[in-house]
């Protein structure tokens, strides 16, 4: 039976393909793998066939089911959501049309008592008719063969020449170290976390295994949450005794295995050319970009992102200073700062789009105002994500004793009786602190240092800024360039300064 997927999607499909930093050969890899352990694979089986210009990847996963065997042919529906796996846009397929002859896919659906289904299609463009001069369109056949031995999905893509890089074993195996190294590395954190079973990448049956290196040094974190103490994210920095190879160089942020972007996590320090790592957090798969080579930066998914940013810096930046390797002499904050900071925090008080970035909570005591004007007994909140503490002294043991308290309280009271007023955890402070630096190797006026505003005294604009005597008016429009540099658009940055500058003239 001959079906057709739907739209004329040429003008689509190049779209998708330019959202990508690297070829469609490695952007069709990288989205294949990603479906592959959605499905739950445990097994990467790549065969790959040069002279035949075959690329096939055979997974053990739960397959598809006849409906998402159906959708997976059509380009106008994705039955991925977004969250729940790397996978979401089921892209692979998709872009590997744009570069091959046909392609030829084969799914065999886990069986469970009410449901077992098995598929294959051969999926190609094909014009709808023989002279028409409209492009061709794509469309797929249903098939007969059946070659799958047990549940799992066969994709097998004939590539229309031979200098494909999906054709080459040794580039297929980089990239996939270079897409996916914590995938290869961190077995025993996903299995703790109930991600993946162990994965297992074959390349015409040789077994992957990550890079060997031998680090100088290494801390390695396990972040865990709650009374189950199940594991939520991991990190590990090494330095080197020798440079790293370039692709290496680096902390690799991942999620679900698959490393998102590589940098130092706004740092500079001697021997960066020494020092690589990766931190995964995969609660950041909810915070992807379609194309899977970044994090969205507004929305919910955006501060969500964004708090995790911070924390990473910090923790980064204290690794980089007990190996003494961050190369800067800071100045305490003076008087100057301190004034300069309670100036920011009364701007910032007044604009909440940077409060939900800059907000801090204190442990000032308070009374909760009613309605009617009196005054209450308040039960302390839960407020925002803190810092993992011990079990007893979590956020949410201490609002649970709260209340217990107050339901103690309330029950034996006498008649006429009022409520004692309770501590209230309260916002006092909406601004970054601020300290200033001397860094002449720095092109930078200022940065943020995790939840500090460094302000680079050895700049020439502040020296500048000394000589015409408007030293207050530099340090101001710095801090606010520092902030603003972690606003998502650039339309947001400018609009904030001006908020940022108006709030200060009101002043």
């Amino acid at each position: 039976m001959k079906h057709y997927s739907g739209i004329d999607y040429e003008h689509f499909l190049n779209d998708i393909r330019d959202m990508y930093p690297f070829s469609i050969d490695e952007a069709v890899l990288v989205e294949l793998i990603a479906n592959s352990l959605d499905a739950k694979t445990t097994l990467l089986d790549i065969r790959i066939d040069p002279e035949q210009k075959i690329f096939e990847l055979t997974d053990n996963g739960k397959g598809m089911t006849a409906r998402g065997f159906e959708l997976y042919h059509n380009f106008s529906t994705s039955f991925k959501r977004k969250g729940y796996g790397i996978g979401f846009a089921g892209l692979g397929a998709k872009l590997g049309l744009k570069i091959s002859d046909k392609i030829v896919t084969e799914t065999r659906q886990k069986s469970t008592s009410t449901k077992s289904f098995r598929g294959a299609s051969e999926w190609k463009f094909e014009k709808l008719k023989k002279r028409a001069r409209t492009n061709a369109q794509p469309v797929w056949y249903d098939l007969e063969e059946r070659t799958l031995t047990h549940h799992g999905t066969r994709v097998r893509i004939h590539l229309r020449n031979k200098s494909h890089a999906l054709l080459k074993p040794a580039e297929v195996e980089k990239i996939i170290c270079r897409q996916y190294l914590p995938l290869l590395l961190l077995h025993e954190f996903y299995e703790m976390s109930a991600i993946y079973n162990r994965v297992n990448v074959l390349i015409n049956g040789h077994l992957i295994e990550p890079p060997q290196f031998h680090p100088l040094k290494t801390k390695e974190y396990i972040l865990r949450r709650g009374k189950s103490r199940k594991p939520y994210a991991f990190a590990r920095f090494e330095l080197h005794p020798d440079e790293v190879p370039e692709e290496m160089q680096g902390i690799a942020v991942s999620t679900f295995g698959k490393v998102i972007k590589r940098d130092y996590l706004k740092q500079y320090f001697k021997h960066m050319n020494r020092v690589t790592g990766i931190i995964e957090v995969p609660e950041l798969v909810e915070c992807l970009t379609t194309n899977k080579c970044d994090f969205r930066r507004e929305g919910t998914a955006g501060n969500k992102y964004y708090r995790f940013s911070k924390l990473a810096q910090q923790e980064f930046r204290r690794w980089l200073e007990e190996l003494q390797l961050v190369d800067r002499k800071e100045i305490k904050s003076d008087r100057d700062a301190q004034r300069l900071q309670r100036v920011i925090n009364r701007i910032v008080g007044d604009i909440p789009d940077l409060q939900k970035f800059y907000g801090y909570r204190t442990n000032r005591e308070g009374l909760v105002k009613e309605d009617n004007g009196e005054y209450t007994g308040a039960i302390p909140e839960k407020i925002g994500e803190q810092p993992e503490v011990k079990e007893e002294q979590s956020g949410e043991q201490l609002v649970k004793d709260a209340i217990e308290q107050a339901v103690k309280r309330i029950q034996g009271l006498e008649p006429g009786e009022e409520v004692t007023a309770e501590k209230k955890v309260r916002s006092s402070r909406f601004g970054p602190k601020i300290q200033y630096t001397d860094d002449p190797h720095r092109d930078d006026i200022s940065w943020m240092d995790g939840e500090t505003v460094l302000i680079n005294t050895a700049h020439p604009t502040f020296q500048k800024a000394v000589s015409k005597k408007v030293v207050e008016y530099h340090n101001l429009f710095a801090a606010a360039l520092a902030m603003l540099r972690e606003i998502p658009t650039a339309s947001e940055k400018i609009e904030l300064l001006e908020r940022f500058m108006i709030g200060w003239g009101k002043m």
